[in-house]
């Protein structure tokens, strides 16, 4: 599902909240219940393995159709070759059109005109100086389990690039600074017969030392990439990275998760996210963390942002929660020049609102009521009058 609050000359023009039309929710429209297997929650164990063998059977008797794509596409969005993209990491890409009236229609599954054959991951990167969009795409089947691509400003996609990986890992987010990608690769990982003794097929490898592997933007192939243990880390989101040529480093923010798999499974301990400074030195091959916060400060914080006019190069101001931070003027020296955009919810008056606040000083400058409730952690963009004008 997509909300879209539209302002226009100081006020809010228009709400709109729709599903985004997947060939998944069109059948599961037409049977009238569900028919695909959720990847979290319902694919653990022997009763797991049943609904994924009775979903085998119904798409060979022609009941359901999965080569139309199985996602849902509700884990991220971002605006790139003239297009509003929905993604999940599932499957591909789905244009949305914002209507004149500020509505949402589906358009359809994106492809790039048939450049696109994989899922792509739900956090692809844009660079802002280049123009270009990163993206990786991994596979928890068969090998190659990562590949990494990129398109041209125009929508042009490179060839794949196949990361060797030993074991099909979770790969949510990665980041990009001005000439490098960083990859993560953590302790959660894929295991399909873990099914078969009760388990979860997601599962929190212990024995597993998590690495960030950083290759060059442009490479042909994965043999250029440098792998750097970081031990104990499992970022489910990064924030922002950028190089230091000085220390010979690349520098990761991201919000390190204990334990790994509670997104996953019940481990039944306390989750905590903490923001950290992550230090790849490319040198030495050794890297170094820090929290950011300090201890009386420390706070849980997930899917942050920076100032996306600074994405890959060096910025102190980071904004938590799941807010869209909108800068005054693209070339503002000042890299909290803007304001923070944040969906929010008063559990106990029932109301949602949007609040638009000054990121210099964090004040508050309006709010927008809703009319339905945005549900946590939605990720969100922005979208300026010129790109919606050059919608395709």
């Amino acid at each position: 599902m997509v909300h879209a609050v539209r302002l226009r000359h100081g006020a809010a023009a228009s709400y709109a909240c729709r599903h985004t039309e997947t060939a998944r929710l069109a059948q599961e429209q037409a049977a009238g219940r569900p028919l695909f297997p959720k990847a979290i929650g319902e694919l653990h164990g022997h009763s797991g393995l049943a609904r994924l063998l009775l979903f085998r059977a119904r798409a060979l008797l022609g009941l359901v159709d999965p080569s139309r794509g199985c996602g849902v596409a509700n884990a991220g969005l971002a605006f790139f070759d003239s297009r509003l993209l929905a993604m999940s990491e599932d499957d591909l890409p789905y244009h949305v059109r914002i209507t004149a009236a500020g509505d949402l229609e589906t358009v359809g599954r994106y492809d790039f005109s048939g450049q696109l054959c994989s899922p792509m991951i739900a956090h692809p990167k844009l660079d802002p100086v280049s123009g270009e969009l990163f993206a990786l795409s991994y596979s928890i089947l068969a090998e190659p389990y990562l590949k990494y691509f990129r398109f041209s400003p125009d929508g042009v996609k490179s060839p794949d690039v196949d990361i060797p990986l030993d074991q099909p890992t979770m790969m949510h987010d990665f980041a990009i600074t001005h000439n490098f990608i960083v990859v993560p690769d953590q302790q959660v990982v894929f295991r399909l017969p873990e099914m078969i003794r009760g388990g979860s097929p997601v599962v929190y490898d212990r024995s597993k030392t998590p690495r960030f592997g950083v290759l060059p933007k442009h490479a042909a192939d994965a043999s250029q990439m440098r792998w750097v243990d970081v031990p104990d880390c499992f970022c489910f989101h990064l924030w922002n990275a950028w190089e230091e040529p000085a220390a010979g480093e690349v520098v990761v923010i991201g919000s390190c998760m204990t334990p790994p798999d509670a997104v996953f499974n019940d481990s039944g301990e306390s989750l905590k996210s903490a923001l950290t400074e992550i230090r790849l030195n490319l040198r030495t091959g050794k890297s170094s963390r820090r929290h950011i916060q300090s201890p009386q400060d420390q706070m849980n914080l997930e899917a942050g942002m920076v100032n996306k006019h600074r994405l890959g190069r060096k910025t102190r101001g980071r904004f938590g929660g799941e807010p869209c931070f909108v800068p005054r003027d693209a070339a503002a020296p000042r890299e909290d020049d803007g304001y923070v955009l944040s969906f929010v919810h008063d559990e106990r008056a029932g109301v949602s609102e949007l609040v638009i606040v000054n990121a210099a000083d964090m004040r508050l400058e309006a709010t927008v009521k809703l009319p339905s409730r945005v549900p946590y952690g939605f990720h969100g963009t922005f979208i300026d009058a010129k790109d919606l004008a050059s919608q395709a």
